[in-house]
């Protein structure tokens, strides 16, 4: 299985990520920020040709599960989920909750992961 769960989208960067922070409601997440890694490039002068948001979303009650099983888990907190664009063709992006947790092997949490990790899927692939 893949580090990342990724799909191509006809839309345009801002408007993936208004339709997946709309979308991300519907199982009670919300974004934390959006960095816009162009920018920052360029605002450090360094050109990137391409554009790359990354979305930092959680959800409240289950971040709490996770901190309180282990508070080295938060090292992992968010989800992040990329918006980019590549070979002029736009991408949403997850990075798989379940792969992240694997490496801290506690399997108590691997329910929460499986669930948290479709329940993302969903929602990307319902805003490509």
């Amino acid at each position: 299985m893949s580090f990342t769960h990724t799909v191509k989208t006809q839309k345009g960067i801002d408007d993936a990520i208004t339709t997946i922070t709309e979308n991300l409601k519907e199982i009670g997440f919300g974004v934390l920020e959006t960095l816009d890694f162009k920018k920052t490039l360029s605002d450090n002068g360094l050109e990137f040709s391409n554009n790359y948001k990354l979305m930092e979303v959680c959800h409240p009650s289950l971040a709490k599960q996770v901190l309180e099983a282990n508070p080295d888990l938060g090292l992992l907190l968010p989800c992040t989920i990329a918006v980019y664009q590549k070979d002029n063709e736009n991408f949403i992006s997850l990075a798989r909750p379940t792969s992240l947790l694997a490496m801290a092997s506690n399997n108590s949490l691997k329910f929460s992961g499986e669930e948290i990790e479709n329940n993302l899927i969903r929602i990307i692939e319902n805003s490509k």
